[in-house]
C-alpha cells in the first residue's frame, strides 16, 4: 500500500509530501464499499451479459486443453482469456467468482481515481469521482465483467504515471516511469485491442512533452525505443507464443484479418445503440464539462495537466467508435478520462456534494432496488433452463445457435462447433469474419447431430443472416422437435423465449 501511495499519489508538479495513509486507507474502504453495494445486485446470476459468458467459457476451457482461436473462436485477445482462465482457479462455477473479480477491479480503478485527484481538490471530492465511476459502470452496462472494468485499472495507473513522467527533467526516472506506463498499455491491449488508442495519446504526450524541452533526438529515442517495446511486448509474446505452437495462421485471423474483414455496422441497431449510448454519457459529460470550467478558472488558466485530460477525453471518444456499434460499455473509458474533470465538479463549494448526491440518485436506487429483482427473476430463468435441458448434453452435446453461451458450461455440455457465440453463425457481419465459410461451418456443426439445439423464438436481433436462418429453420423442421419454451432475458428484458429443440429419435 505504502508503495503504491508513494509511486502513484505524488504531486504534479509540486514537490513530493507525505501522503496521509489514513485518507488514502478511508478512500479505499470507501470505494470497496460502493462497489459492492453498486454491483451486488447481479452477484450470482450466470445470465448477465453476452460477451461475458463467452469469456468464461474460454477461460474455462482452456484448462480442459482447447486453444482459443483454435478450438473455440472469437476475435478478442489471448490476455483476456487467461485473466478468465486464472478466475476459473477460484472456488464455484466462475460466473459469481469472476463478478467478484470485476468488482475488484472496479473498486481498485475508483480508488485510482481518488487517489490521483486528492492533491487537486480534497480526499472527499476526488473519493466521489471514484465513486461516481462506479455508478455509471451500472448505467453503461459495466455491471458485470465486460472488458473496461479490467482495462479501466491499466489504463488508469498509466496515466498517472505518464503524469509522473512528463513532470520530470530526471531521465533515468522519466523513462522508467514511461516504461512502466507503457506496459500497462500492452496489457490493457491484451484485454482489449482498443486500448491502443489511449495507450497511443500517452505516449505520444509524453515523447512530446520531451522535445518540447529538450528538442534531443537522441534523448527521444533513448525513451521512445522502450516504451513502443513495452506495450508491444505482450502482443508479441501472445503471437510468438502461436507460432511456436504451428497456429500463428488462426491467431493472425482472428486477431487481425476478422477485425478487418467485419467491418462497421449497418443495421439499425447500432444507431439506436449510438443513442442510447449518447443519452447514457450525458450526465457525465456535462459535469465534467463543469468540472473543466471550475478547474480553468471559468475557461481562463489551461495547464499542461488539463489539456492531457482533454486529450485523453478525446481518445477515450475515438475508443468508443473505432469499431461501430456503440454499445453502451464502448463508452466506459470515456467516462473513466472524464473522472478528473468531474472530481473538480464535486469540488465546487456549497454546490458539489449537492450535484454528487443528485447524480447518483438513480444509479443507487437501480443497484439497491431494481437489480436484485432482475438479478433473481434472471437466476429463476437459467435454473428452469438447466433444469430443461436433457443429461445427455454431456454426450450427444448442445447448440446454442442463438441464446446465452452460459448453458454449455452450466449444463457442462459437449460442444459441435469452435464457433461458441451466437452471433458467429447467425449474424450478416460475421458472414465475412471467421476466416471460413459461415454457411459451411454451421453445416458442419448441424452434421455432427447435436442433441439438443437452442433458439430464441421471433428474436429481434437485426442483424440476421436469412441464409443461416433458412438453413437451421430446414434442420430443425425435419429432425427436431421443440420441447420447452421458457421465458428468458437475451434482448429485451426478460419478454424474449428460449426454445429447446430435441433432435427426433432415429434421427
Amino acid at each position: 500500500m505504502d508503495m503504491l501511495l508513494g509511486q502513484l499519489s505524488r504531486p504534479l508538479p509540486h514537490s513530493v509530501s507525505a501522503v496521509s495513509v489514513r485518507a488514502a486507507w478511508i478512500a479505499l474502504a470507501a470505494t470497496i464499499v460502493a462497489a459492492v453495494l453498486l454491483r451486488f445486485g447481479l452477484f450470482g446470476n450466470p445470465i448477465a451479459g453476452l460477451d461475458e459468458q463467452l469469456y468464461l467459457l474460454v477461460g474455462d476451457r482452456m484448462w480442459h486443453g482447447e486453444l482459443p482461436y483454435v478450438d473455440i473462436w472469437d476475435r478478442k485477445p489471448l490476455g483476456l482469456f487467461v485473466l478468465f482462465a486464472a478466475i476459473r482457479l477460484l472456488p464455484g462455477d466462475g460466473f459469481l467468482a469472476a463478478q467478484m473479480v470485476a468488482t475488484a477491479f472496479a473498486a481498485a480503478t475508483a480508488f485510482l481515481i481518488a487517489l490521483f485527484m486528492h492533491r487537486r481538490v480534497g480526499w472527499v471530492p476526488a473519493t466521489m469521482a471514484g465513486m461516481f465511476y462506479l455508478a455509471q459502470l451500472n448505467i453503461l452496462w459495466g455491471d458485470t465483467t465486460q472488458t473496461p472494468v479490467f482495462y479501466d485499472l491499466l489504463v488508469m495507473a498509466a496515466a498517472m504515471l505518464t503524469l509522473r513522467a512528463s513532470d520530470t527533467a530526471n531521465e533515468r526516472v522519466r523513462t522508467g516511469n514511461g516504461v512502466a506506463a507503457m506496459a500497462l498499455i500492452g496489457l490493457a491491449i491484451q484485454i482489449k485491442t482498443n486500448a491502443i488508442f489511449q495507450g497511443g495519446f500517452f505516449g505520444a504526450w509524453l515523447i512530446w512533452s520531451v522535445w518540447r524541452e529538450t528538442r534531443n533526438l537522441a534523448l527521444i529515442a533513448r525513451l521512445a525505443v522502450p516504451m513502443v517495446l513495452a506495450a508491444a511486448l505482450p502482443t508479441l509474446a501472445a503471437m510468438l507464443s502461436y507460432a511456436a505452437l504451428g497456429h500463428f495462421d488462426a491467431w493472425w485471423q482472428a486477431n487481425v484479418l476478422s477485425v478487418i474483414a467485419k467491418g462497421r455496422p449497418t443495421d439499425p441497431a447500432a444507431i439506436d445503440n449510438l443513442a442510447t449510448s449518447v443519452i447514457l454519457t450525458l450526465p457525465a459529460l456535462v459535469v465534467a464539462l463543469l468540472g473543466l470550467w471550475a478547474r480553468t478558472e471559468r475557461f481562463q488558466v489551461w495547464g499542461q495537466e488539463t489539456l492531457f485530460i482533454l486529450g485523453w477525453i478525446a481518445f477515450g471518444l475515438v475508443d468508443f467508435g473505432a469499431i461501430g456499434g456503440y454499445f453502451p460499455h464502448y463508452a466506459i473509458p470515456l467516462v473513466l478520462a472524464c473522472c478528473p474533470l468531474i472530481a473538480h465538479a464535486f469540488a465546487i463549494p456549497r454546490f458539489g456534494k449537492a450535484l454528487f448526491a443528485t447524480v447518483m440518485a438513480w444509479p443507487l436506487f437501480y443497484a439497491v432496488v431494481v437489480a436484485p429483482k432482475i438479478g433473481a427473476i434472471e437466476r429463476v430463468y437459467a435454473a428452469n433452463v438447466a433444469a430443461a435441458l436433457p443429461s445427455d448434453v454431456t454426450t450427444r452435446c448442445l447448440f446454442i445457435y442463438e441464446g446465452p453461451v452460459a448453458y454449455y458450461q452450466l449444463s457442462n455440455a459437449c460442444r459441435v462447433t469452435r464457433f461458441a457465440f451466437t452471433a458467429h453463425l447467425s449474424s450478416t457481419r460475421e458472414a465475412s469474419a471467421l476466416g471460413v465459410d459461415q454457411a459451411q461451418a454451421l453445416r458442419d456443426a448441424l452434421a455432427r447431430r447435436p442433441g439438443t439445439i437452442i433458439t430464441i423464438a421471433h428474436s429481434i436481433w437485426t442483424d440476421r443472416n436469412p441464409a443461416m436462418e433458412r438453413l437451421l429453420s430446414a434442420t430443425l423442421a425435419r429432425d427436431y422437435h421443440p420441447t420447452a419454451g421458457l421465458p428468458h432475458r437475451v434482448y429485451t428484458g426478460g419478454r424474449d423465449q428460449l426454445v429447446i429443440w430435441r433432435r427426433n429419435a432415429g434421427r
